[in-house]
């Protein structure tokens, strides 16, 4: 393999290393939403009240100001 073929083989693997980084961060930042929605719904009703999320009847009873 001559040295022109080399630097042309190795531009072109490291054009993939952006998107490769790219998709290991998605992955990532998929895996850790997936993972906390998992922990929220398995806390309780009262836990989930008291930090703020509305109840499933708010939006029903909410009156228009």
């Amino acid at each position: 393999m001559s040295t022109n073929e080399h630097s042309t083989l190795s531009s072109q693997s490291l054009s993939a290393l952006p998107g490769l980084f790219s998709l290991r961060a998605r992955a990532w930042a998929a895996w850790k939403r997936h993972r906390n929605e998992r922990v929220l719904e398995n806390l309780s009703y009262d836990t989930l009240k008291d930090i703020g999320f509305p109840s499933v009847d708010d939006a029903v009873h909410k009156t228009e100001q």
